[in-house]
């Protein structure tokens, strides 16, 4: 079995999860989406993926990629959302290759999701997040149907491979279906077995929090 090239998004750290601009400065968010895009990182690489690229949304993104020693490639600027944004980085890859996306917020992400994924036989394999959203999506090949991430995007997808005519499946796994959005999604992480990167920073931000909620 070859593995695929597994695309993760990624915007500049500190730039994206606006829900949680409330309770985390800018500089707490940039930490943790670093410490996540580590914990899938080493997730996808444990699971039997050997070549990763990052869509960078913007120079702040390619530096964090280049930092972990991952191959970057830079979103667009005309490129008006994360479809488009993925739909040049499939370009650039190789629109013929199996490419898997992976969102880059999946602290809970083990290498057993990851073979979980590789082993499951269709066209399209989606993995829903809590929300309906899109956690990992495999397609064999990236040109066998678009992306249409954005909310509800796990139903698309399916649709998307049922009018194709592709054979599609659904992988339901605990480290597909947590990502972190708001601070309900961080703060459940306290109960949960999380990446090393994500488990050590955690303490800090929630405790943070708890004393600025209560001083």
């Amino acid at each position: 079995m070859i593995a695929p090239t597994a695309l993760v998004p990624l915007r500049a750290p500190g730039a994206g999860k606006t829900r949680l601009a409330t309770v985390l400065s800018r500089d707490a968010r940039a930490a943790l989406a670093v410490a996540m895009l580590r914990d899938v990182m080493g997730a996808l690489e444990d699971g039997g993926v050997t070549e990763v690229v990052v869509a960078a949304g913007g120079a702040g993104a390619v530096e964090v990629a280049t930092n972990l020693g991952l191959v970057a490639v830079v979103d667009p600027p005309d490129a008006p959302d994360l479809n488009a944004a993925l739909a040049a980085a499939c370009r650039r890859v190789g629109v013929e290759q199996d490419v898997l996306v992976v969102a880059a917020d999946l602290p809970r992400l083990r290498a057993e999701d990851v073979t979980a994924l590789l082993e499951t036989d269709a066209e399209v394999v989606v993995a829903p997040t809590a929300a309906g959203g899109t956690g990992a999506l495999l397609r064999r090949p990236a040109s066998v149907i678009p992306t249409a991430y954005g909310p509800g995007s796990a139903r698309r997808h399916l649709d998307l491979a049922s009018r194709a005519g592709v054979s599609a499946r659904t992988l339901d796994r605990d480290g597909l279906f947590h990502d972190v959005d708001t601070f309900t999604d961080l703060a459940a992480l306290h109960e949960m077995e999380l990446g090393a990167a994500t488990a050590a920073l955690l303490p800090r931000l929630l405790g943070g929090y708890r004393l600025a909620a209560t001083g």
